[in-house]
């Protein structure tokens, strides 16, 4: 599978439907996302923090998917004919977070809800949705991953606006007969 069709997948996964117009993906089922996207946008646009969600939302998310590295071996099965190629693919999710909140704490408290909203969503279907064979689970053998990581930074607040960032990090698998 090219590693273009491994993105979108898991990119529509977390964020709905591809739209050519905007080149993001604007329908995500998980609460509290706006946009997810393939790649840093040129335009970071504040209304995508808040796409789909009800005018009082406090707090939104805009998503860019990113795969830094992948590791790929081939899985003799009956001789050296026939067999699969193990693709793993390490999948970054930087979350970009807005807040309006009157209190940073509350805007750190929305981060950790959508973390738990994304780790919820990703355990619905271990598949993401059939684009992979799985992920989020252990890989061994110099593949990386093992299970799901998040890294945090502190929260920024300039301008009763509160800024914050996290990153969910997993591997991803892919098998083809080789």
């Amino acid at each position: 599978m090219p590693i273009q069709q491994a993105l979108d997948g898991i990119a529509s996964y977390f964020g709905g439907p591809y739209d050519p117009a905007t080149r993001s993906y604007r329908s995500s089922p998980v609460s509290g996302v706006g946009v997810v996207r393939r790649a840093w946008p040129k335009d970071d646009r504040q209304e995508d923090y808040f796409v789909g969600m009800e005018s009082g939302a406090r707090t939104g998310c805009v998503i860019v998917v990113w795969i830094p590295r992948q590791h790929e071996v081939r899985r003799a099965l009956g001789g050296e004919h026939s067999g699969v190629k193990q693709t793993v693919y390490e999948v970054i999710l930087n979350c970009y977070l807005r807040s309006r909140t009157a209190f940073a704490e509350d805007a750190q408290d929305d981060a950790y809800a959508l973390r738990d909203a994304l780790v919820e969503w990703m355990r619905r279907d271990r598949t993401l949705g059939g684009c992979v064979f799985q992920a989020g689970e252990h890989v061994a053998e110099g593949g990386g991953g093992d299970g799901i990581d998040f890294e945090y930074s502190p929260p920024e607040t300039k301008a009763q606006l509160t800024k914050g960032f996290f990153t969910m990090r997993f591997a991803a698998v892919e098998f083809v007969e080789a």
